[in-house]
């Protein structure tokens, strides 16, 4: 399954609507790393499915990649050993390790995930 710019778009305009939706429900004065970092990648994500001067100059997918490792991000800023258990714990890491190494592979445009980097929009 490849991953194209338009799917980016519409992948950033859902994560802008949960960064939103979790911020209305905390309370947009207690704005936390974890809302903040979901709305900064909803803004990646929309970003890399339009045709802007930081994407021509950087790559539309490599902002994509960006994207993807801050999904791994947020994933750790979840993450409490403590109170959750053991195996929460491990999912949310290897979660957060997966979507860094996805990010990795589609910013240097890498045989694991397809993406053409010449796509227009």
């Amino acid at each position: 399954m490849a991953i194209t710019r338009r799917g980016s778009r519409w992948i950033g305009y859902l994560m802008l609507l949960l960064g939103v939706g979790l911020s209305a429900l905390i309370g947009f004065s207690n704005l936390g790393i974890s809302s903040g970092l979901l709305f900064l990648t909803g803004l990646l994500f929309v970003l890399a499915g339009f045709e802007t001067p930081i994407t021509k100059r950087f790559g539309w997918h490599r902002i994509l990649g960006l994207a993807f490792f801050m999904i791994g991000v947020y994933q750790l800023t979840n993450l409490s050993f403590g109170t959750d258990g053991a195996f929460y714990a491990v999912a949310t890491l290897s979660l957060a390790v997966l979507f860094a190494f996805m990010g990795f592979d589609i910013a240097r445009g890498g045989p694991r995930f397809e993406v053409d980097p010449d796509e227009t929009v």
